[in-house]
């Protein structure tokens, strides 16, 4: 059986708006299964928790199939999601 990939893919470039996209997407949704969690602990324990959180594991799992270059895109995107938003987090205790 054939996998077709979830991202365009042009001359052999995976379309990196869709991979940025999707990345936002997934990143949002893990996120929304942890808050209700998150809104019982300290924000230093919620800022160690989100710091933890395996993504290359996770985005490889999600994306069982594609290609090694579309994988490690949308690896480094979800990472600088999370980086941004810990960052956010601090910002707001300062």
């Amino acid at each position: 059986m054939e996998h077709t990939s979830k991202f365009n893919i042009i001359d052999g470039v995976p379309d990196l708006e869709q991979i940025e996209e999707w990345a936002e997407d997934y990143y949002n949704g893990v996120l929304s299964m942890m808050k209700p969690l998150w809104g019982f602990i300290d924000i230093n324990d919620v800022l160690k928790s989100m710091a933890g959180i395996s993504f290359d594991k996770l985005v490889t799992e999600e994306l069982v199939g594609e290609s090694a270059a579309v994988i490690k895109l949308a690896i480094d995107q979800v990472n600088q999601i999370a980086a941004r938003e810990i960052e956010y987090i601090k910002a707001y205790m300062v």
